[in-house]
């Protein structure tokens, strides 16, 4: 493999910005940072530009008009493909609420892709959201299928571990619904990363679930519960626990139209960039210029349309996942949010590192590490994309 020279770049690391050095890239990994000249190398120049380490989505459903519950190794790709171009370098592909069928598909397919494509190693595992999920309101199911949503069922659960093979890494379930602590326990014994989401539930079942094994909370401040009445009584939600609880993890949309800016901003005053990774719960018509489309399957997925700047439901009742890129998000974060490029990166890339406990290959911009990069102009306009030492974009 040729070695690579990234000259006279600002380098963003994890707590500052390191003006003007270059990276020296062996092998598909970083192998020194400073004021450098070796010979034999390809030279790009990063005068007045900035260096991210790769960024790393943790939930995503889709991208250039595939979608992964289309369920085929072609969808799987394509969509990896056209996220790679905006800056992510590692992806947990994610599943909807689904049947038991289209869940182990969509399984199937990841087996084929991780056997026969290029890209194989930007994907670690995958995600499935849903279906153990709440339908008591519109705010807690948002854009989930409420036909297909159903109580956590052991002999479901252990038969799709079963055929998984271990490929699954994070599941989310709402912790209020009977069988959610069972469910925790499955996740913690297979080492599973155990999410709420899709949730009505309150502080009190909430706390409950975080005993059982739930960390993670699915697009925080996105169909998760927070202060209001039952039956005449005041209740707080999973909004005030995961407040409470230092050691609860968050997820937010980076799209700048799920999250308001003063709330993504308390949270991370709240939680801290560490316990946050962005995400872009992205669907497929995401990284196109495409208006409508489906969310979830091709075959049997949930109509959608894109209305300013985000999807939504064809009757406008709920959004639908985003059309969001990680640059997008980026920009969301720095430009309108004011949000600093060093914390931006430790929300995009070494905090859902952490999460997938990749951290040691991925995440900063460290001596050792995997050279997965992104080279943006001070507008945080995408200039290259470098994938285990090698420029996407020549």
């Amino acid at each position: 493999m040729n070695n690579l020279l990234i000259k006279n770049v600002d380098a963003v690391l994890k707590d500052r910005i390191d003006q003007s050095v270059d990276v020296l890239i062996k092998d598909g990994k970083i192998a020194e940072i400073g004021k450098l000249n070796p010979e034999n190398c390809e030279i790009i120049d990063g005068s007045n530009m900035l260096l991210f380490p790769g960024f790393v989505d943790i939930h995503i459903h889709g991208g250039g008009n595939s979608d992964f519950m289309d369920a085929t190794p072609t969808a799987f790709e394509n969509t990896v493909k056209s996220h790679l171009m905006h800056g992510t370098t590692t992806i947990v592909p994610t599943a909807m609420s689904a049947s038991f069928e289209d869940i182990c598909g969509f399984l199937s397919a990841y087996k084929t892709f991780k056997k026969i494509s290029e890209y194989a190693d930007m994907v670690p595992g995958l995600h499935l959201e849903g279906p153990y999920f709440s339908g008591a309101n519109a705010k807690s199911s948002g854009a989930q299928p409420k036909n297909i949503l159903r109580f956590p069922d052991i002999k479901e659960i252990s038969k799709i571990l079963k055929f998984a093979d271990g490929s699954i890494i994070r599941w989310d379930a709402a912790p209020e619904l009977p069988g959610s602590a069972m469910f925790a326990k499955i996740m913690k014994d297979n080492g599973i990363l155990c999410a709420v989401g899709h949730s009505d539930a309150t502080a009190s079942e909430a706390e409950n679930g975080f005993k059982n094994g739930f960390s993670h909370i699915t697009h925080f401040l996105n169909a998760t519960s927070a202060h209001r009445k039952r039956e005449q009584k005041v209740f707080a939600g999973i909004l005030e626990a995961t407040y409470l609880n230092d050691d609860i993890t968050i997820e937010l949309i980076g799209d700048g139209c799920h999250i308001a800016k003063e709330d993504f901003l308390l949270a991370l005053k709240i939680k801290g960039a560490e316990k946050i990774s962005v995400i872009t719960d992205a669907m497929r018509l995401s990284a196109t210029n495409i208006k409508q489309g489906k969310l979830g399957s091709i075959l049997n997925g949930t109509d959608c349309i894109v209305d300013d700047g985000v999807a939504k439901l064809t009757d406008m009742s709920s959004f639908a996942g985003s059309i969001c890129t990680m640059d997008r998000a980026l920009k969301v974060l720095c430009n309108d949010f004011s949000i600093s490029p060093c914390i931006a990166s430790v929300m995009m890339s070494l905090s859902p590192s952490k999460l997938l406990k990749i951290q040691d290959k991925k995440g900063t911009i460290s001596v050792g590490k995997d050279a997965d990069l992104v080279l943006t102009d001070k507008s945080f306009n995408i200039k290259n994309v470098i994938l285990a030492g090698v420029p996407q974009i020549k």
